[in-house]
C-alpha cells in the first residue's frame, strides 16, 4: 500500500514537472522567456568611433573589457550594464590616470588618481568626488593626509608646507578651521584655535627659543 502512494506521488510530481516545461516551452516561443546573449568580441566598435574588447551581454558591455576612445582615453576593467563597475583603470590622453574602484561608471571606494604633473593621490571616492580619507602629495613639496569632502580637505589632517613647516588639526572648507597645532620649519610654533587659516581663538605661541605666549587670537593677532 505504502510503495503505491509513493508511486502515485513521483507520477504526479513528473506530471507537475512535464506541465511546467510545457508552458516555458510555449512562453520561450512566443518571446516572453529568454536568455540572456553572451559573447566575446574584439575590437568591436561602437557609433562613436570607439573599439571594445571584453565580454557583451545582450550587446552591452558587462563584465571584463576594454575600451579604447577616439580622443585618445582608455579604460580596462569591469563593466556591468555598459557602465564601468568594479575594479579598472582609466587612463586618459591628457596624462592623467585613475586606478581603483568603480561604481555606476565613476570612482567609488578606494582608489589611485595620478596627475599629469606626477601628482598623486591614493584615498577614498564616493560618486567620482575626494571623499573621506585619503592623501594627496602633489611634486613641488607640500601636501595632505587627512579627511575630505567632495574634493576639500574637511575634517583632521595633516598639511606639510613646501618648506617643511607643518599644521595637524581640524580643517573646514579646505582651512585649518577649530582646534589644531602650526609647527614652523623655522622652531616657532602655535597651539590653539584656528579660522580659516589664521589664529583665532585661545592658543599658546611658543618660540624657538621655548619662551611661550598664551592668551586669546583674532585673525592671526593677539586680541
Amino acid at each position: 500500500m505504502e510503495t503505491r502512494k509513493k508511486r502515485s506521488h513521483s507520477m504526479a510530481l513528473l506530471g507537475l514537472l512535464a506541465a511546467a516545461g510545457m508552458v516555458f516551452c510555449a512562453l520561450f516561443s512566443l518571446g516572453a522567456v529568454s536568455f540572456p546573449q553572451i559573447s566575446d568580441v574584439e575590437l568591436h566598435p561602437d557609433g562613436f568611433g570607439s573599439l571594445y574588447t571584453g565580454r557583451l551581454v545582450n550587446d552591452v558591455m558587462d563584465g571584463q573589457g576594454e575600451i579604447a576612445y577616439k580622443g585618445g582615453d582608455k579604460y580596462k576593467g569591469g563593466f556591468a550594464g555598459g557602465v564601468y563597475e568594479g575594479t579598472g583603470t582609466y587612463m586618459a590622453k591628457a596624462g592623467w590616470k585613475y586606478s581603483g574602484e568603480f561604481k555606476g561608471g565613476l570612482p567609488d571606494g578606494y582608489g589611485v588618481f595620478t596627475a599629469a604633473n606626477g601628482g598623486i593621490f591614493k584615498g577614498n571616492f564616493t560618486a567620482g568626488n575626494i571623499s573621506g580619507d585619503g592623501a594627496f602629495f602633489p611634486p613641488d613639496g607640500w601636501g595632505y593626509d587627512g579627511m575630505w569632502d567632495q574634493g576639500v580637505q574637511t575634517g583632521q589632517g595633516t598639511f606639510k608646507f613646501a618648506d617643511g613647516s607643518t599644521y595637524t588639526g581640524s580643517f573646514k572648507d579646505g582651512a585649518a578651521s577649530g582646534n589644531g597645532v602650526y609647527t614652523d620649519i623655522s622652531g616657532w610654533s602655535y597651539d590653539g584655535g584656528f579660522s580659516q587659516g589664521l589664529f583665532d581663538g585661545s592658543g599658546t605661541l611658543t618660540y624657538a627659543d621655548g619662551e611661550k605666549i598664551t592668551g586669546e587670537w583674532s585673525a592671526g593677532k593677539p586680541a
